[in-house]
């Protein structure tokens, strides 16, 4: 290992050192966990940092997946909406049993009172 050699104050060299002892290890050795811990910890933020970005991008692609999801959900009723009464008719006819069409024929499709299960 290379030496370095740095200036510190002197309160922080007592607190190495008290911290050195508590963990019954020497000054060096306590400096060299301290910046190993500091790499650590600065790869962790910048995973950490990467993470959340990916999380704002996914919460984006949900935002706008629900707002396509509701305009699909809405897509029937407009095109209901836009159907003539001519369709509207035909569709019931379609999907009515012959015992209901049979009543219709005497009373008429009530186009506009019945709303078809979809």
């Amino acid at each position: 290992m290379e030496p370095l050699t740095i200036r510190i104050r002197d309160e922080t060299k007592q607190s190495l050192e008290d911290a050195a002892a508590e963990y019954d290890v020497s000054v060096s050795e306590y400096v060299r966990q301290l910046i190993d811990k500091g790499r650590e910890y600065d790869e962790l933020a910048d995973r950490l940092d990467a993470r959340e970005d990916r999380i704002a991008e996914l919460e984006s692609q949900l935002s706008r997946r629900s707002q396509i999801e509701q305009k699909i959900e809405d897509l029937p009723d407009k095109i209901r909406a836009a159907e003539t009464y001519q369709e509207r008719r035909q569709r019931l006819l379609d999907r009515a049993s012959i015992a209901q069409r049979l009543r219709w024929k005497v009373t008429g499709v009530p186009v506009d009172d019945v709303e078809p299960d979809d």
